[in-house]
């Protein structure tokens, strides 16, 4: 209890990435047998909405050891620090591909997985991609904007999986993009924003890669190459 001249202490606001972070674990507890999918559903649900990182810990208090140093570290286990970039409003070739290079961390614990049930699912911001993610829409919609985000290498994978839903991939400039998906009475769609001016077509060999595969069926796979907002 605080006195008159004491003032209640203030709650720290969470960002994207301790959004992230604590989906991430929630998706690992599923994995652990510690919660059901529902479970995760409705504690995913509160973790996008939530303000302040005490509602986020509150969260994984009961499957997690230590949820205070899990946000407590921007990037855990990071082998490598990124740095900020600064993305030029007209891009060459080369700009692009060093730009995407700059945010090759070698970080391995990326969010890697998401999934939605009739609901909603989305990974957006600065949040770190590791070598291999795997996105379910059942009946729901998920979306993996990889524009502003940090990569655990230069070759990604992206597995998609969606039944009677929609998972939304989009890619920056200076990624080579590789579409293997399948539609089963449904499609699987990769494309390039009119806005765009470096294409996936026209980048080296050696440019940094994320390959799409999967299957839609009664649903939609888009992968779109966009600008940066």
């Amino acid at each position: 209890m605080t006195g008159p001249n004491e003032r209640e202490p203030i709650k720290k606001l969470a960002t994207d990435l301790n959004r992230n972070q604590v989906v991430d674990e929630l998706s690992a507890a599923v994995s652990r047998g510690q919660l059901t999918l529902q479970e995760f559903e409705e504690r995913s649900a509160k973790a996008w909405n939530a303000r302040h990182v005490d509602a986020l810990i509150e969260l994984i208090s009961d499957v997690h050891d230590n949820p205070q140093s899990l946000l407590g570290q921007h990037f855990p286990g990071a082998t490598l620090t990124p740095t900020a970039t600064h993305f030029p409003a007209n891009p060459t070739i080369s700009d692009a591909v060093s730009l995407i290079r700059q945010r090759i961390t070698g970080n391995p614990h990326g969010s890697k997985i998401s999934i939605s049930i009739m609901g909603a699912s989305a990974r957006k911001g600065d949040w770190l991609v590791p070598n291999t993610h795997t996105s379910i829409a059942v009946m729901g919609g998920n979306q993996i904007d990889l524009r502003d985000a940090f990569f655990e290498s230069d070759h990604i994978e992206i597995n998609a999986y969606t039944l009677m839903g929609g998972i939304e991939i989009i890619v920056p400039e200076g990624v080579v993009v590789i579409c293997d998906g399948i539609g089963i009475f449904g499609g699987f769609e990769q494309s390039v924003d009119k806005a765009v001016t470096l294409p996936p077509t026209r980048l080296p060999n050696n440019a940094p890669t994320v390959h799409i595969q999967g299957i839609a069926f009664m649903g939609g796979v888009s992968v779109t190459t966009k600008l940066r907002d």
